[in-house]
């Protein structure tokens, strides 16, 4: 009897009513890139019949291979046991639910626990009938028990389909036939992205450590995934042509297509506008707006010290790692300056996304060097980009110290702690006469004092 109920939900007998179609994802670059009449023979089957598709690099791809080829996403042997999972899971899927429906057990449980609900009004008019719901109950619970026993029984003889494991074309460790190899040809100059572009995005993000590849920058934004020789010129889609770059930095990029990110990149420290037509405020018509960067939060003097540490920023001159940094609020400038040569680094106060890459520019990397050049003539002329080189003079050097050795010697020691003093004046209304107050007076309460 057991063995009936079993092979009556067996899921193979499912296996015909699952649309694997459904489970695929589908490319849709044929309709960008379709061409009514084949130039030359179908890269894979070798036909001449139209219409196709036209791959980057020239080449041809008929209709009926690219409906086979824009399901693939794995190599054939992994390719068709991603299908056999599929097709399993979902059959097993489907015999569950019927014999879940189809349950005896299932069936008594839910009428007595909606008879039972429902007799409880029974109870308001007589007491003794209280034992008409709770026999009701008592039945809902066994026939409960019973029907999550079969299902727990069912689960144990047909188990899920345990998911195999799946290698890219571009694994290492993957199995590839002669024709896995023309695939991948055919994926490698794949107009738009390929259809397994989301492993080969994370397998450039995994080896570029997740940070943008552009030395000093960051990486506080989303990564991109750059094209070093673009797509427009016949690059493909393969890890040695791809980097991971911010997306600041990818929106500089001046090949055909970066300007779709622009106007859509919008983040709290700085958002990119695209070029655009703008209505005149005063008269009739509209004017041009070139594409510009809107800087909300310009980098701090903490941020700059993180990325000379991370990035192990050295002096170009004499090799020195002691840096000092200083900021002009009122010029919007940043200075570096080297302790040992007295060189001096200044530029404007921008973003860290730019102040950061300008730096490593011209000075030492020794840490996690990046593998990139920013193109800044994308946002601004070349000469204002880069940070000027000033030579200080050592005897210019020295006075400072001078300067502030003579101002601390005015200030005289605490006669009670020896601390230094400090000078005291009362505050507009308030009518006492200046004196030396003890610095350690809020730590430690000393009140010593001398006449001013």
């Amino acid at each position: 009897m057991l063995e009936q109920w079993h092979s009556q939900f067996n899921p193979k007998q499912f296996l015909s009513k699952v649309n694997i179609d459904r489970f695929i994802e589908h490319n849709e670059a044929y309709n960008e890139n379709r061409v009514e009449i084949l130039r030359g023979p179908c890269i894979l089957c070798e036909s001449i019949e139209g219409p196709g598709l036209l791959l980057n690099d020239g080449a041809y791809l008929c209709k009926k291979c690219f409906s086979e080829v824009s399901n693939i996403q794995y190599p054939e042997k992994y390719e068709r046991l991603k299908r056999e999972f599929y097709r399993d899971r979902e059959a097993r899927h489907q015999a569950r639910e019927l014999f879940n429906r189809k349950c005896p057990y299932r069936r008594i449980s839910s009428a007595t626990g909606t008879v039972a609900f429902f007799s409880l009004i029974l109870i308001f008019i007589k007491l003794i009938f209280v034992l008409f719901p709770l026999g009701l109950f008592i039945t809902y619970r066994f026939a409960h028990k019973k029907h999550e026993a079969r299902l727990r029984e069912w689960d144990s003889i047909y188990p899920s389909p345990v998911k195999p494991t799946l290698r890219h074309f571009h694994d290492p460790l993957a199995e590839l036939t002669h024709r896995d190899r023309s695939i991948l040809k055919v994926f490698n100059n794949w107009p738009g992205y390929p259809p397994f572009w989301e492993y080969l995005r994370q397998v450039i993000i995994d080896r570029d450590k997740g940070r943008c590849q552009v030395s000093g920058c960051p990486s506080r934004v989303e990564l991109h995934i750059h094209h070093t020789v673009p797509v427009s010129q016949g690059g493909e889609h393969i890890p040695t042509n791809l980097i991971a770059l911010c997306s600041f930095h990818h929106a500089l990029e001046p090949d055909e297509g970066h300007e779709r990110i622009w106007g859509n990149i919008k983040t709290r420290f700085f958002t990119i506008v695209c070029a655009h037509k703008r209505r005149n405020p005063s008269s009739i018509g509209y004017h041009d707006v070139r594409a510009h960067v809107r800087r909300l939060e310009l980098i701090n003097e903490r941020e700059l010290s993180e990325l000379i540490d991370f990035d192990g920023l050295s002096c170009s001159n004499s090799g020195n790692g002691n840096l000092t940094i200083s900021m002009n609020k009122q010029k919007q400038q940043v200075a570096v300056s080297c302790s040992e040569c007295s060189n001096n680094w200044v530029g404007f106060k921008k973003l860290t996304e730019e102040t950061g890459p300008r730096l490593a520019e011209v000075l030492n990397v020794t840490r996690n060097k990046g593998q990139w050049k920013p193109r800044w003539d994308m946002l601004e002329e070349r000469a204002d980009s880069t940070f000027r080189l000033l030579k200080v003079a050592k005897t210019t050097a020295r006075k400072k110290p001078t300067t502030i050795t003579s101002k601390k010697s005015l200030s005289p020691n605490c006669p009670k702690c020896g601390a230094s003093m400090r000078l005291i004046k009362p505050r507009n209304g308030q009518h006492w006469r200046q004196f030396w107050g003890c610095t350690k007076y809020s730590l430690t309460g000393c009140k010593g004092s001398m006449e001013a």
